[in-house]
């Protein structure tokens, strides 16, 4: 009989072969397009959407054979003080319900909500929240300089519910591709990196080493207790170890 362990690994490798397969009829496709098309036509968005189905499968197997080999809730990792669960079909939202210590009594950075910069309402800058010039978004390349965006860093001040912040009060916070960092104390303005609008980062994914490193770089030099990755691939990472394990039991237990 195939064991858990088996089937997985076997699901894995089948909808990798499936993805690379279909990405590269999909390129092979758009090369028959007129590049002056403007709008994507009814067959290369199937197409796309087919693609992008099974990269999400990846995503899902990749977790599915963790699990069965560590029965674990989600991918799991550690990088010198700091520890990570990878996940799959999660987001802010959940992270905060199912272990609000997270956030509460701390101070947030937020660098990505929905791709861009939180622009924040007159109510959250009365309620505390700031922006500051000198903190800077930029997407980090390692041949070229850094490339700044539009953006700014929004910082919150001290957190006393999980209610309220930007994942309730902005809809396009439920879009994904947001990043947060979390402190125990605030943190001067500054720049930071982004990470999540890498199509497909993953901390454990060998391609995204080095956007990995940088991560876990600018964790250390900010001093930041946590981070929130939520792009195609939800990310905690937090080197309060207790907490980590308070958000493990938690996802172990969800219904």
């Amino acid at each position: 009989m195939e064991s858990d362990i088996d089937r997985a690994r076997r699901e894995l490798e089948f909808a990798r072969a499936m993805s690379e397969r279909l990405w590269a009829e999909y390129h092979e496709y758009a090369k028959t397009l007129d590049p002056a098309r403007g709008v994507a036509g009814a067959e290369e968005l199937r197409r796309a959407r087919e693609c992008s189905d099974w990269t999400h499968k990846v995503y899902v197997a990749e977790q599915a054979l963790f699990v069965a080999e560590n029965g674990t809730p989600g991918i799991v990792g550690t990088h010198g003080d700091y520890q990570c669960l990878s996940i799959v079909d999660c987001d802010i939202s959940t992270l905060l319900r199912l272990c609000p210590d997270v956030v509460l009594g701390k101070d947030l950075a937020i660098t990505s909500i929905d791709s861009g910069t939180l622009i924040l309402t007159d109510q959250e800058k009365s309620d505390g929240w700031w922006t500051d010039d000198r903190a800077k978004v930029f997407t980090g390349m390692s041949w070229s300089r850094p490339e700044y965006d539009e953006c700014t860093v929004a910082y919150s001040p001290r957190l006393s519910s999980i209610h309220g912040l930007p994942n309730e009060t902005h809809d396009e916070c439920c879009g994904g591709f947001n990043e947060w960092y979390v402190f125990e104390q605030p943190v001067p303005p500054g720049e930071m990196e982004v990470f999540v609008n890498w199509g497909g980062f993953r901390l454990y994914e060998p391609n995204y080493q080095e956007w990995a490193d940088r991560l876990w770089d600018q964790l250390m030099r900010l001093g930041a207790e946590s981070c929130i990755v939520d792009g195609n691939f939800f990310t905690f990472a937090t080197r309060n170890k207790a907490l980590f394990a308070n958000v493990l039991a938690a996802f172990a237990t969800r219904p």
